[in-house]
């Protein structure tokens, strides 16, 4: 079995990857398999405990359910304090003003939120970049030396097809 078709072996967890394989199929690994860095690796090694509890919260103010939650408890939040539950007493009378100094609160903490995590996802993209830059700066380099290889060979060739000629 030659090197382009033997199995991969992941540096990180020891798992066996198929030969064309970029990243490890081991889901609780996923480490980039390769000579070359990872941007996504690289903003885990710098990124701090409060940055990824913001992109948590972010992922999740993203999803459908963070809508549903809301509905939920702003219905029930209206239908208690409305009189709808007569067993409960009142604690935000309408027009529900401590509903409306919740809700400006949460919203400013929200824009928050996605304001930092927008800041991370453009420092992951410059992160990317750079990666992009070098992993194609090293591809230029070894593209030339593997031409002046084959101008090598080229010339090496030439050189015994003219002395066979001459032969003749």
């Amino acid at each position: 079995m030659n090197k382009h078709n033997s199995p991969i072996i992941c540096p990180a967890c020891g798992g066996s990857n198929r030969p064309e394989a970029v990243f490890c199929a081991n889901p609780s690994c996923h480490k980039a398999l390769g000579d070359f860095r990872y941007a996504l690796e690289e903003q885990a090694k710098k990124s701090r405990w409060h940055e990824m509890l913001v992109n948590q919260i972010a992922r999740f103010i993203g999803k459908p359910h963070f809508v549903g939650i809301h509905l939920a408890v702003i219905g029930i939040w209206m239908a208690l304090n409305a009189g709808f539950l007569m067993f409960l007493k009142s604690f935000d009378a309408y027009p529900f003003g401590l509903l409306g100094l919740v809700l400006s609160i949460e919203a400013i903490l929200i824009t928050s939120i996605l304001v930092i995590n927008t800041s991370g996802q453009a420092d992951l993209a410059n992160t990317r970049a750079e990666l992009d830059y070098e992993v194609n700066v090293q591809t230029y380099r070894e593209i030339i030396e593997i031409q002046k290889s084959l101008d090598k060979i080229s010339d090496r060739l030439d050189a015994i097809e003219k002395g066979s000629n001459r032969g003749n």
